[in-house]
């Protein structure tokens, strides 16, 4: 990765919440800047004199229901479109997805886990082969079309016990990544992980999951630490959470949510970073005590 030149350390403000899914923070300026409303251009419109009420009159209907004989759009999607998913246990507590839906080709899709959702897309064939880090013992698995015509599948993941996981979410191009420095290490050195690392770089490993080529894709950044790995070893490892400051992300608010698997427990924060005013495209910011140390023990 190399040596970063410029960090704001924790130069932005940071708000957690406990629950599931994103914060969603509208903010008072979308009000303000709504058209007002032109009270003069409104009819006259007649009241009940004694009561007061409105009095509404003259209603007519100004759509037709379709022929008894025709069937509905609807009627026919669900008879002509339909998937299959299946959902396998794999080594390092992760799921392997995958999706025949050859009458949704080429479309995007969400798939939904342990309170994470990522976007991806079948190709051209109706096709999709891919993973995701299980955070569930009884592993559920969604995949949700624009169309409403959903696909789920479950799994039981019986070493999910031998990992830590600490994943990030967003949605997006927000800047941020997730970063461990494992047992002491220092950026740049081995023990430094993150999405770029080179394999073997380090005990755990982070994976980036979703399809940032789609439009305002949900992403997610995950850091596992399987604990059978490192048995003969004690110490810390240290995550922290990151964000470039570009064009795109300053002097705005980003959404985020964390979730951790750690010491068989789920639980989930949800994160709003006030990012730099966009003096500040170039440099990174560094969010440190976000993500409680984990700590090794050696047996």
């Amino acid at each position: 990765m190399g040596t970063r030149v410029t960090a704001l350390t924790v130069a932005a403000t940071v708000v957690c919440a406990l629950g599931t899914g994103l914060y969603m923070q509208k903010r008072a300026e979308q009000r303000a800047t709504a058209a007002p409303l032109n009270v003069a251009a409104l009819p006259d419109i007649p009241t009940d004199p004694i009561s007061g009420d409105l009095l509404i009159q003259d209603m007519s209907f100004t759509s037709a229901p379709p022929p008894v004989d025709a069937p509905t759009e609807t009627a026919q999607s669900s008879v002509a479109c339909h998937g299959d998913m299946t959902v396998r246990a794999e080594p390092g507590a992760m799921l392997a997805v995958e999706i025949e839906a050859p009458c949704h080709a080429g479309e995007r899709f969400t798939l939904h886990h342990g309170g994470l959702m990522v976007t991806e897309a079948l190709d051209h064939d109706g096709h999709f082969t891919g993973s995701l880090p299980a955070f569930t013992p009884h592993a559920v698995v969604i995949a949700d079309f624009v169309t409403g015509q959903d696909l789920d599948a479950a799994v039981e993941v019986e070493d999910l016990q031998s990992v830590d996981r600490i994943a990030l979410q967003w949605q997006g191009n927000s800047g941020l990544e997730v970063h461990a420095l494992e047992f002491g290490a220092t950026y740049g050195d081995a023990g430094h992980v993150w999405s770029q690392s080179a394999p073997g770089q380090g005990t755990g490993q982070v994976d980036l999951i979703g399809a940032p080529e789609q439009s305002a894709p949900n992403l997610v950044e995950v850091y596992s630490l399987p604990r059978r790995d490192v048995t003969e070893r004690r110490g810390e490892v240290s995550v922290s959470i990151e964000a470039e400051v570009t064009a795109t992300n300053c002097d705005r608010a980003i959404e985020a949510e964390l979730v951790e698997w750690r010491g068989g427990r789920l639980r989930s924060r949800d994160l709003v970073l006030n990012m730099p005013d966009c003096s500040a495209v170039g440099d990174f910011l560094v969010l440190n005590n976000i993500v409680e140390t984990l700590k090794i023990a050696s047996n």
